[in-house]
């Protein structure tokens, strides 16, 4: 079975991760272990004060929650619109509380980050490209994206942090110095865990092993604590041997995902959308489990990326009502893989 996400760790990456020369990053990227670590950098580099409300979209991973508490401030929840982008006029309801706003753009499906700048001038913006690899202009005052297994490119436990907002980049920079980088024996173990998530999620074991496990997990909390380091050299070595031949692998996703899209629709789907990269196929439909079931016969595993989204919310101060469309629109979503 395909699983949902793409986790490799391919000979030629597991060679790059020894042997291959890392990314060398401009002067205003700053390569870290993960996203998550890349966007607490940029909150800590805004130095807002303790307590102050940072605007999330509601349908998100519980990482940018914990983000944002562990920098000292609130997250304000923000609903989101059928096509999974943020829903501006909720935000022009919250704004007068928010000092800061966390910009995601889900599954590579863009925000217009320009128009919200203009309508909210002295608020700080923060773009979360985890899912939006190959976007093209970057409006925010900083871009966090991650680069780990299961993200596009999927190369290991990595993220990047690009400043946009020169006033932040000294700061930002002082910051990042001071972070601890990977042992030897750091990196090793990284290597070792590369390589066993690699086999849990080949397609032979997926399905018979790794999904059962999975779908045996209890809920897990969304609390997390983040520990911010500098990233792994070896990992920035594979980054560089990715980063070469992304354009064309994004090219074929998008071709495998609008071959997906004809084909759902004719089995009812209502909507479906794949972004600018096709990191995955969103399909929105009234019966999930049906399509589920029709997708497992043909071997591609789906399900509802951050179907948690809400109980996670709830764990930082959530209260139901607060974003009603994601309440009712995260019953009928469910992700397909498009590697």
């Amino acid at each position: 079975m395909k699983p949902r996400i793409e986790i490799n760790f391919t000979f030629s990456q597991q060679l790059c991760f020894l042997f291959g020369k890392p990314y060398v990053p401009s002067e205003s990227e700053f390569l870290l272990n993960n996203g998550r670590s890349a966007m607490l950098l940029a909150l800590r580099a805004l130095e807002l004060p303790k307590g102050a409300g940072v605007g999330m979209m509601i349908y998100n991973c519980h990482t940018v929650m914990n983000v944002i508490e562990q920098s000292g401030c609130v997250p304000v929840f923000i609903d989101v619109k059928d096509d999974l982008t943020i829903d501006v006029e909720d935000l022009e309801r919250k704004a007068s509380r928010l000092s800061a706003l966390i910009v995601t753009h889900l599954f590579g499906m863009v925000n217009d980050v320009r128009t919200i700048r203009e309508m909210f001038p002295n608020l700080a913006i923060i773009e979360d490209c985890a899912h939006a690899y190959g976007i093209e202009k970057i409006d925010g005052d900083f871009a966090t994206f991650s680069i780990g297994q299961g993200k596009l490119p999927s190369v290991g436990d990595g993220g990047m942090l690009l400043v946009r907002n020169e006033n932040y980049q000294e700061r930002v920079a002082c910051f990042y110095n001071a972070l601890p980088g990977y042992t030897k024996l750091h990196s090793a173990k990284l290597f070792m865990k590369l390589l066993v998530k690699s086999w849990l999620n080949s397609r032979c074991i997926y399905g018979w092993l790794t999904l059962p496990l999975k779908q045996t997990r209890l809920p897990v909390s969304g609390k997390e604590r983040i520990v911010p380091m500098r990233m792994c050299r070896n990992i920035s070595a594979v980054y560089a041997f990715e980063k070469k031949r992304m354009s064309q692998r994004i090219e074929k996703r998008l071709q495998k995902a609008e071959g997906l899209k004809t084909e759902l629709e004719t089995m009812g789907v209502i909507w479906t959308h794949y972004g600018i990269n096709a990191f995955m196929l969103i399909a929105r439909c009234h019966d999930t489990e049906r399509l589920r079931r029709t997708l497992k016969a043909r071997d591609l595993d789906s399900a509802t990326h951050f179907n948690n989204a809400l109980v996670w919310a709830e764990e930082f101060g959530y209260q139901q009502g607060e974003c009603p469309n994601i309440e009712e629109l995260i019953h009928h979503l469910l992700m397909i893989p498009t590697y």
